[in-house]
Parts: structure tokens; C-alpha cells; sequence
């Protein structure tokens, strides 16, 4: 079984890990914080178009006097958002489709697993993009899309790990006195396999950011909501916009948010993948 203090301080001797934890950290303060303080609503016209960053607005004003950093919050709220729900989402399900197919091998376990074989053959982008263009453009749909296309990979890992636990003596064990599917996975499948599920949903978190940025970006995204994708959008439909210095406090801070917010979670999945090899090792 996995010893939880071992991982956590595995991860934070590496620096990989270390980065990345408190990135993410850095991140969800911002999130959190920006629900009680922000400096002008997202939509609200607090200044003249295209202002220059100053004491007023420190990213400056987008074409429309719109303030950037208080754009820039909300953009940080709707990604952390989707982030958290694809990661749980797509973790849950890949979690407990995949420990039925390795519990049971046979006929439920071939059947599930071929289903998870057909929906990863699916090139993914061109079916989010079909998806989200026939569903409703609502931040709900894009979070079920996303989730949708997300749990298979985890189930195939789960399912791997889970043919290798059955077959341990204290579990064996457990199943000869009468233990079912259902103990089993409570007692002991959940507390096991826990660390590498929080290692996926580091990865899945980091996908659901590009994705939904990406789907924003094409104006598939939810449009009441401003996020970093929709910024980024907007940005280059202004006219000319590349050829004015206006362009480094409009385009670049959720371009760089978006590269941010993937970057610390990759570090973040990456750790946690780091410190379970090495305890697995030891």
C-alpha cells in the first residue's frame, strides 16, 4: 500500500513536482481570491479603449475599455473550474469502469475495455469540436464533452493495476470469506490506487485547459462566460491589432495564463507519476 508521507515528501524533494504543486497552489489562491475581489466587473467599460498598463488598470484596457486583469481573474475562475471538474469527472469514471473490467476479467472486463479501445480510437479534437458545435454552447455541455472523451485512459490504467491487485494474497483472501466487488473497492482499490488517480487528474486537468481555451477560441465555448480562449479571440478579431503595441498587454497575458496553467499541472502529474515509480522501486 502506498505510504502517503513518503509520496508527499517524494514529491516535494523533486523539483519538478515542487514547481508545480505550488503553481497550481498559486493559481487556485488567485481563483479563490478573485470571487471577493476584483477591480471592475469582466464586462463592465472601466476606461478608454486601448489604454496602456497603469496604476488603474495594470494590464490596460482590451478595444472595447474592458479592463484585462479583471478579464484575466475571470478567465482564471471558468479554467480552474473545468479543470477540476473534467480532472474528478473523468478520474471517477475511469476509476470504477476500470476496476470492474480488471475485477472482472472475463465478460464485462473484455466488453468494457473494447468500448474504451473504440473510444480511443476516435482522433479527440475533431470530435470535440463535433460535439460542442451540436450541443448547446453552454460551459455545462463542453465540461460533459470533455469528460466524455477523457475517462477511457484512465480506465485502461486502472484496469491494469486492478488485474494486479486481485490477485494478492490479503485480497484473495478477502474475496475467498465472501468479499464482493463493492468491499473491495472501498477498503481496499480506492485507498491503493488514490495517489495515481490524482496523478491522472493532474494530466486530465492540464488537457481541459487547452481544450477549453481551444473551443472558446473557435467561439464554440460558453459565450456569458469570459474566458482565457474568448480573450484570445477577441484579441485577434480586433483590426490591426499586431501591428499596434497593444497587443502585449491584450494577447499575451491569457496566452500566457493558458501556457501557465498547463505547464504547473503537467509538473504537478509528472511529480506525483515521479514519486509513485519511486516508492514502487523501494
Amino acid at each position: 500500500m502506498h505510504n502517503w508521507k513518503h509520496v508527499t515528501t517524494s514529491l516535494w524533494s523533486r523539483s519538478a513536482g515542487r514547481v508545480g504543486l505550488l503553481g497550481v497552489m498559486g493559481l487556485t489562491v488567485l481563483a479563490l481570491t478573485s470571487l471577493v475581489w476584483s477591480p471592475y466587473p469582466p464586462e463592465a467599460v472601466a476606461g478608454a479603449s486601448l489604454m496602456p498598463p497603469g496604476l488603474l488598470h495594470p494590464l490596460g484596457t482590451n478595444g472595447l475599455g474592458q479592463d484585462i486583469f479583471s478579464q484575466v481573474l475571470c478567465g482564471c475562475r471558468v479554467s480552474l473550474l473545468v479543470a477540476l471538474t473534467v480532472s474528478i469527472g473523468s478520474s471517477s469514471c475511469g476509476f470504477f469502469i476500470g476496476a470492474a473490467a480488471g475485477y472482472y476479467p472475463r465478460r464485462l472486463g473484455v466488453f468494457l475495455m473494447r468500448l474504451v479501445d473504440v473510444l480511443m480510437a476516435i482522433p479527440r479534437l475533431p470530435m470535440i469540436i463535433l460535439l460542442a458545435v451540436f450541443l448547446r454552447p453552454h460551459l455545462l455541455n463542453v465540461t460533459a464533452v470533455l469528460i466524455f472523451l477523457s475517462w477511457p485512459g484512465v480506465a485502461r490504467t486502472i484496469r491494469s493495476q486492478v488485474l494486479a491487485l486481485r490477485e494478492q494474497d490479503s485480497i484473495r483472501f478477502v474475496r475467498f470469506c465472501g468479499g464482493g466487488f463493492t468491499y473491495v473497492l472501498h477498503r481496499h482499490l480506492i485507498r491503493e490506487l488514490f495517489p495515481l488517480l490524482l496523478a491522472k487528474s493532474a494530466m486530465a486537468a492540464s488537457y481541459a485547459i487547452v481544450a477549453e481555451a481551444g473551443l472558446s477560441f473557435l467561439g464554440l465555448g460558453d459565450p456569458t462566460l469570459k474566458s482565457w480562449g474568448t480573450m484570445i479571440r477577441g484579441a485577434l478579431d480586433y483590426p490591426g491589432l499586431l501591428w499596434m503595441p497593444a497587443w502585449t498587454w491584450w494577447l499575451v497575458p491569457p496566452a500566457m495564463m493558458v501556457s501557465l496553467a498547463v505547464f504547473f499541472c503537467t509538473l504537478l502529474g509528472y511529480g506525483l507519476d515521479e514519486a509513485l515509480r519511486r516508492q514502487e522501486g523501494e
